[in-house]
C-alpha cells in the first residue's frame, strides 16, 4: 500500500466517524509542536474533495410510483426524499466492495 493510498484509507475513515477532516497547517507549526519534535517529515499531496460531505443538488428522473413510494417511506421512517436514494446507493456499493 503506498502512503497516498493509507491517507485515503484513514481520511475515509474519520468521514464515516463523523469526524471533521483535520485543518492543513504549515510544516514550520508542527516543528514548533513538542509532541512531534522527533518525526521525520515529508509531503504528500491528497485531493480532500473527494472527502467533502456536503450536500450538492442532483436532478434524477425516476418513476413516479417510486417516488410515491419513497416519499410513503421517508415519511413513515423520520426519513428525506433524498436520504433513500442516497442509503440506496451506499449499500449498493458497500455489497459491491464487499
Amino acid at each position: 500500500m503506498s502512503v497516498k493510498e493509507a491517507i485515503d484509507l484513514h481520511l475515509e475513515g474519520v468521514v464515516e466517524d463523523g469526524v471533521e477532516l483535520p485543518v492543513r497547517r504549515a510544516i514550520g507549526e508542527h516543528l514548533a509542536n513538542p509532541d512531534f519534535a522527533k518525526g521525520v517529515w515529508a509531503t504528500v499531496d491528497v485531493n480532500l474533495a473527494r472527502f467533502d460531505v456536503s450536500a450538492e443538488k442532483v436532478n434524477i428522473t425516476l418513476p413516479r410510483r417510486l417516488l410515491a413510494k419513497i416519499d410513503g417511506y421517508a415519511k413513515t421512517h423520520g426519513e428525506t426524499r433524498s436520504g433513500i436514494p442516497g442509503d440506496a446507493a451506499r449499500l449498493a456499493m458497500q455489497r459491491e466492495n464487499a
